[in-house]
């Protein structure tokens, strides 16, 4: 707990705007760590280019066509 000790003293030192500064950037670091666990993966998108008939080539390109919209 030597480490929480030595940030208290520090937060101690800091003026009212660093504070909420610091308030802030406490939030995004824990938000970050939350939005950084990955998801389960789904494919339910299976089945949908059934009846297309792209070769890879095509299918990549029409992908990036899609991304860009």
């Amino acid at each position: 707990m030597k480490a929480l000790k030595n940030i208290e003293s520090k937060i101690d030192k800091l003026t009212p705007g660093l504070i909420d500064e610091l308030d802030h950037y406490l939030d995004y670091l824990i938000n970050k760590r939350k939005a950084n666990k990955p998801g389960k993966l789904t494919q339910d998108w299976a089945g949908e280019l059934k009846g297309e008939n792209y070769n890879s080539i095509e299918l990549q390109k029409k992908a990036l066509d899609w991304r860009q919209k």
